[in-house]
């Protein structure tokens, strides 16, 4: 398969986001991750949806009528227009609803994470790669049952051809430049859940002060 595609670069207006089943009983079931970890990364992730405007199509239970619970309500707090399409398949691309919902966005990238890594994060990454979609998986907001099963989805995604990547750096190729606007939005979003970041946004502060005083002297002379 070629990569040749992943040139053209992840964008605001190229990208769709695609959690799936953070779900309460499944996500306190995996230990590929601490749950708490978890959790913070999938907000973070949501955050960053929410910061570019991504369109955002979920699926899963908001109901919590089967034993792996509701839907975390972080998300549809911080993603309040996200579409979301119920199911029983394993794969959310066996549903043509939610493969519907996705193809009106006109959008070919496609930002997955969720519970679990092993089986509906890769049955649904493996419908849209074979659809011709670009697949991003968000690694660190995903979790497996277990470690093993987290190393062989690994391995099937790189082998079906998904880009793997972390929330942080995602969110950084999607802003491209971080004298964009939505620079500063991303810095805080850092702050808030990454620690060691949070120097980060102090620095940026700092250096955003120092060029409007220089601006301001400039006006001056």
């Amino acid at each position: 398969m070629s990569n040749n595609r992943f040139l053209e670069k992840l964008a605001p207006d190229n990208a769709v986001f695609l959690p799936i089943d953070y779900m309460h009983g499944l996500m306190s079931a995996c230990r590929s991750i601490d749950p708490g970890l978890l959790k913070n990364n999938a907000i973070a992730l949501a955050k960053i949806a929410r910061l570019f405007q991504l369109p955002t199509i979920g699926t899963g239970d908001r109901e919590g009528m089967s034993y792996l619970g509701a839907e975390i309500p972080e998300l549809p707090e911080i993603l309040p227009d996200m579409e979301f399409v119920p199911r029983s398949q394993v794969g959310a691309w066996d549903v043509p609803q939610y493969v519907d919902l996705v193809r009106s966005t006109g959008r070919k990238k496609l930002i997955l994470a969720g519970i679990t890594t092993e089986q509906c994060v890769t049955f649904t990454a493996q419908g849209a790669l074979a659809d011709g979609f670009d697949v991003y998986v968000v690694l660190d907001a995903s979790a497996s049952l277990d470690t093993r099963a987290e190393q062989t989805a690994i391995a099937r995604l790189t082998q079906m051809g998904a880009i793997l990547t972390t929330w942080s750096p995602l969110g950084a190729e999607l802003l491209h430049d971080f004298a964009y606007p939505e620079g500063a939005g991303l810095i805080e979003i850092y702050a808030e859940h990454q620690a060691d970041l949070r120097t980060v946004q102090d620095n940026y502060n700092t250096a955003r002060r120092h060029a409007t005083e220089r601006d301001r002297s400039a006006t001056k002379l």
